[in-house]
């Protein structure tokens, strides 16, 4: 549906990084790349299968992280990959409430931000 790169905060207890995200509505689930996990000292909790973009499939490490976006921060589930970028697909926006607009190509608020549990 769309595809828009945004500014996102990445944080382990302490260590935080800031990239700049690929946010993809054909992506489920976030993806950090190994680097980004290294350096916030992201440790792998198992493994998940994934299917690629090109339709393939993979299996990946995934971890918890919490990403902060547009003022809102959550805690989520993310698949860590060797190379690539960070996405962050609509499970991330779902939890925070967000959603892209197709025609200004714009994040927007979906509804009141709170952690559903």
């Amino acid at each position: 549906m769309g595809h828009v790169r945004v500014p996102v905060r990445l944080i382990n207890g302490d260590r935080t990084i800031t990239v700049n995200a690929l946010v993809d509505t054909g992506s489920t689930i976030m993806v950090i790349t190994r680097d980004v996990a290294d350096s916030l000292g992201l440790r792998p909790l198992g493994k998940v299968s994934v299917e690629l973009a090109d339709g393939s499939g993979r299996v990946v490490d995934y971890t918890a992280v919490e990403v902060e976006l547009m003022g809102r921060r959550a805690p989520v589930i993310a698949a860590i990959v060797e190379g690539g970028e960070v996405l962050v697909g609509v499970e991330v926006l779902e939890r925070l409430g967000l959603a892209i607009d197709p025609v200004s190509g714009r994040l927007y608020e979906t509804r009141r931000f709170v952690t559903r549990i």
